[in-house]
């Protein structure tokens, strides 16, 4: 089969949103420092985002979101980013939760996507392990759920929280991830991170047990056979899972990437170089050396997940799901598009001498951003090349993914 395209009206869609956000660059860069210091996205910017159509990412199909392909999702996240990573970063993670809409019964989320809204309307969070996840026990009707679950990305701007839960103390197979309002939880506003502090991935949690009827409430086999099944009929997500919402990301960090370049060759001809004989660090060829390896290193990182990106759009096209092969390359890709572009960001911000310290200017926030998020679990470069290396080498590798989904039992 040929690689699947898009629609005229969808594609049309798709650059209408990059260009918005494009637009919208100038206003998301002058308030990246207050939403830093206020460490969530500032409601203004929700709401030029969602007027943009930014958050049709974040809905489900049928709920009126987009159905966009991998490259038009990775392209809008570029852009987004080169505005500000952190509220790229925001819309990405809540568009990846909308999996789990798509798990749930129509009549149980509708309630979620049809009441008048702005911005993100969910968030997940928790089920790789048991401290970011909460504990569940089964009651007539339902379950009586409790915890309390960290990084909570989007929750501040959410209506509704997917949240995990196990309900087995010693299999850690056996855990759900139940629908819950974020109006049933307490926000302890504990978000207080060096990078990406304006995700205002805070802790959410509840104020003892909180029962939650049956059908806000499943487990991973039913999850996963509904999602599947919703994929198979044209309603669903695009195939890929987790891997794909992984290789979108990537643009979150090239977006940086891309603005640490400009802010940097803007910058350039106007700096000295102290004790140097270079009265411009145009000048100097140390600077010549800086921008060529920086450049090389993002468009590097650009090909690799261009690569990446192409390849899921080409199984979706095909209706065939990644195998365990090409997702452990998926992952490997994006750990390493990701440390890339955190490297180049670091080598434009060495290069920038002690003023780029200061806060008042961009260079520093954007480096603490991307190397932030280049440390988040799924993107640690050694994890992925040890995973990697050991299949190149015979040997079994670590589990690619230990989110809720993935576990069956």
């Amino acid at each position: 089969m040929t690689p699947e395209t898009t629609s005229d009206t969808q594609r049309s869609q798709a650059e209408q949103i990059v260009e918005r956000v494009t637009e919208m660059r100038g206003w998301l860069r002058e308030h990246q420092a207050v939403a830093e210091e206020q460490r969530r996205i500032p409601q203004e910017s929700i709401e030029r985002l969602d007027a943009a159509g930014v958050f049709t990412l974040c809905l489900p199909k049928r709920f009126g979101g987009a159905d966009f392909s991998t490259r038009e999702i990775h392209d809008i996240y570029r852009a987004l980013a080169a505005g500000c990573g952190a509220t790229a970063w925001v819309v990405w993670a809540t568009a990846g939760g909308n999996l789990w809409s798509f798990a749930f019964d129509d009549a149980v989320v509708a309630a979620v996507y049809e009441s008048p809204w702005v911005g993100n309307r969910t968030f997940a969070v928790g089920g790789t392990s048991r401290h970011m996840s909460g504990t569940a026990r089964k009651v007539d009707g339902g379950w009586m759920v409790k915890g309390a679950w960290p990084f909570a990305t989007g929750s501040v701007h959410a209506s509704h929280g997917y949240l995990a839960a196990f309900f087995d103390e010693t299999d850690d197979a056996k855990v759900g991830m139940a629908l819950i309002p974020k109006s049933s939880l307490t926000a302890r506003d504990d978000w207080d991170a060096m990078g990406m502090a304006t995700t205002g991935s805070q802790t959410v949690a509840t104020d003892g047990e909180l029962f939650v009827a049956d059908e806000f409430f499943s487990s991973p086999a039913v999850l996963g056979a509904r999602i599947a099944e919703a994929t198979a009929q044209g309603r669903g997500p695009r195939r890929g899972g987790l891997p794909r919402s992984l290789v979108t990301s990537t643009g979150v960090a090239l977006g940086m990437a891309d603005h640490a370049m400009e802010v940097f060759l803007a910058g350039v001809g106007l700096r000295s170089i102290p004790y140097s004989p270079y009265a411009k660090q145009l000048d100097a060829p140390v600077a010549h050396l800086t921008v060529g390896r920086a450049y090389a290193q993002i468009r590097a990182a650009g090909l690799v997940a261009d690569d990446a990106v192409a390849a899921l759009d080409r199984l979706n096209a095909d209706g065939v799901d990644p195998s365990d092969r090409e997702i452990l390359q998926f992952h490997t890709d994006t750990a390493c598009v990701w440390d890339a572009c955190a490297s180049a960001i670091e080598t434009l911000f060495r290069a920038s001498g002690a003023s780029a310290i200061s806060k008042r200017l961009p260079l520093q926030l954007i480096a603490r951003n991307c190397r932030a998020g280049s440390l988040h679990a799924a993107n640690i470069l050694d994890t992925w090349l040890e995973n990697l290396g050991r299949v190149l080498s015979g040997a079994e590798a670590g589990p690619a993914s230990m989110s809720v989904l993935e576990r069956r039992g």
